[in-house]
């Protein structure tokens, strides 16, 4: 495969809620790689994978003929799941932005493991959840959220001792601390979002794709 590029879109086995988001996200981003049973949803989408990767229990049998040029990385690691082996794989490959859909249902210890494995990756490297919208991890630093006027987003906290500044938005925050739970659920944008994480980790979460 070639180097990886800036952003690549990875599909887990669970619930796509927002098909046409990921179509959407699969043309914008340089690869797609798929977490094993993953492949049934790409197969679903029409979308072609630049790789698969598990222990290919759940790929989808017999492979469609057009992919062909599809890389398999087989890991047979009983101590991992799929989805840990895959943000290996691209952690190795060097990517840059990761959209990762498919992370929840079924099972409730497969969406809270992958939750603590987004947790994990998300704080070293950007990787952005997507469901019905997007969320994302915000470590220390400055940001700025794409959103428009009226769009609904919730900034909660990740981690104790969570301090922040935002402003754009109905209901601004200087050096607020947030303890893990509701305080920062539910404001509205009043056009592009600034965010300052003084200290802890914060979630942004919002129904529309802002990043």
């Amino acid at each position: 495969m070639k180097k990886a590029p800036a952003a690549v879109l990875l599909l887990l086995n669970g619930e796509l809620a927002d098909p046409a988001l990921v179509r959407r996200l699969a043309r914008r981003c340089g690869w797609l790689v798929c977490a094993d049973g993953g492949a049934r949803h790409a197969l679903r989408l029409g979308l072609r994978p630049d790789a698969v990767v598990g222990d290919m229990d759940s790929v989808p049998r017999p492979l469609p003929r057009a992919w062909r040029r599809t890389l398999y990385w087989c890991d047979f690691d009983e101590n991992s799941s799929d989805f840990e082996k895959a943000l290996r794989f691209v952690a190795r490959a060097g990517c840059g932005r990761l959209y990762v859909a498919g992370l929840f249902g079924g099972r409730l210890d497969h969406s809270l493991v992958n939750l603590a494995l987004v947790r994990g990756f998300g704080t070293r490297r950007g990787l952005v959840v997507v469901d019905r919208g997007m969320a994302t991890l915000l470590g220390p630093g400055r940001y700025r959220l794409a959103f428009k006027r009226g769009d609904l987003l919730s900034l909660l906290a990740a981690a104790a001792g969570t301090r922040l500044t935002v402003s754009g938005v109905r209901y601004p925050m200087r050096r607020a601390v947030l303890a893990e739970g509701s305080r920062g659920l539910s404001n509205v944008a009043r056009g592009p979002v600034a965010v300052t994480v003084h200290s802890g980790l914060v979630w942004a979460i919002s129904p529309v794709p802002f990043l």
